[in-house]
């Protein structure tokens, strides 16, 4: 991966002696940029104080410690490393801190157990489905501002919560660049065409909620609540640590020595910030599209949702970015109207995906395969779940195909 995503933006050229001096191997601005964001995008980070000045300032509170950590090799993470929790506490802020830098405690731990359920399908095969429950143990509480005392509470005193698993970064760039006029006209709050799909706009077009406006306020935002590292969007040096929480805003911070007092300064944050948007999507074969399982994929619905041809056919994520109600079983358990309501997740790069030993889909991972993914579908797609599940064998192995193919 890192090779050929350095190649994408190398360009080999004659050059004079004095520029060879500066850029010996002649990489473009452009590609200078992208070689930067991309060893920020894997750098690890360190708490302050620390010899490595351009590196130190996590935490105090953190989920991970660099950005790959999330998304190895740009890709969606693992449970052990890619699940985050929103939650809306005035104590811990808005996300679960798992982690903390020495000396302190994490905010809490959170254990997964799974229940299960059998779908049964007309050809007697039988899919296992995974409900996950969380478990958060050690929460820290006010007993906890000096860093010690700190209370062990019953996961009732966390009920309301949203785990959020982290996703694909290929060609997030691209999606930016869908004008909104096109998103827009896709919306049907009110299901006027009856149809049973009533998808509507969020905030933003990134996010599981749809709730961040782009890719600057995407990164940023995942700098400060799963890193704790400051940047002039989000310039608190602590992080997502709370007035409240005493013991976390005792700590030092990288902030004091940075340019503009920042952990990540607005050059080093623009070369971040350009690789975000230039990670490429991989490259698929068109000749091993499934067609027979394209044909299937729009016959019972799924591109009511997961839908492509955006700005003249060139941008085809599978996805309408809006947002859906998809049903009890899928929903979170945050007290606002958003419970139930989650944006449509991009498709392509699944081809890609597939070469991964261990899988996760839906937006807490709780499913491992794409089978498993679409039989968790409901509310919205109840109509398209249905219709997969009366499909032949043949047609359903058609659709995987054809999903794996993308």
């Amino acid at each position: 991966m890192k090779l050929r995503l350095f190649i994408i933006f190398f360009s080999c050229c004659f050059v004079n002696a004095s520029i060879a001096q500066v850029n010996p191997f002649a990489i473009s601005e452009a590609g200078l940029d992208f070689v930067t964001g991309q060893a920020l995008f894997e750098k690890t980070w360190v708490s302050a104080p620390s010899s490595t000045k351009a590196s130190d300032g996590l935490g105090p509170l953190y989920n991970a410690r660099s950005c790959a950590q999330c998304h190895f090799e740009a890709g969606r993470g693992t449970l052990a490393d890619g699940l985050n929790f929103r939650i809306n506490s005035d104590f811990l802020g808005q996300q679960i801190q798992s982690s903390a830098i020495s000396g302190l405690p994490a905010e809490a731990q959170v254990d997964i157990s799974y229940s299960s359920i059998v779908e049964k399908l007309p050809d007697s095969t039988e899919v296992v489905l995974k409900i996950p429950r969380y478990f958060f143990t050690n929460v820290q509480t006010e007993s906890g501002k000096a860093g010690i005392g700190q209370t062990e509470i019953e996961q009732a005193e966390i009920i309301e919560f949203s785990p959020r698993f982290a996703p694909a970064l290929f060609g997030v760039g691209l999606l930016e660049t869908i004008p909104l006029t096109e998103l827009l006209a896709k919306e049907d709050p009110e299901d006027l065409n009856d149809d049973g799909i009533s998808g509507k706009a969020g905030s933003g077009r990134y996010g599981w909620k749809a709730d961040v406006i782009n890719l600057e306020e995407q990164t940023g935002q995942a700098l400060s609540l799963d890193l704790g590292i400051s940047s002039e969007l989000f310039p608190n040096p602590f992080g997502d640590c709370t007035q409240l929480q005493h013991y976390c805003l005792s700590r030092p911070n990288g902030a004091s020595r940075q340019d503009q007092n920042l952990e990540i300064g607005p050059p080093a944050f623009a070369s971040l910030l350009f690789f975000i948007r230039n990670i490429p999507l991989p490259i698929v074969n068109v000749d091993n599209i499934y067609s027979a399982g394209k044909v299937v994929f729009e016959n019972i619905g799924c591109q009511s949702c997961h839908q492509s041809g955006y700005m003249q056919g060139t941008v085809n994520p599978y996805s309408d970015l809006l947002l859906h109600d998809m049903g009890d079983a899928l929903a979170d358990t945050s007290d606002d109207e958003l419970s139930h309501e989650w944006r449509t997740p991009p498709l392509w790069g699944l081809s890609a995906y597939q070469q991964i030993d261990e899988q996760y889909y839906l937006h807490d991972g709780r499913a491992t395969s794409l089978l498993e993914a679409i039989l968790w579908h409901g509310g919205e797609a109840e109509r398209s779940k249905q219709a997969f599940k009366a499909l032949s064998t043949t047609e359903r192995e058609d659709l995987i195909n054809f999903l794996q193919s993308i």
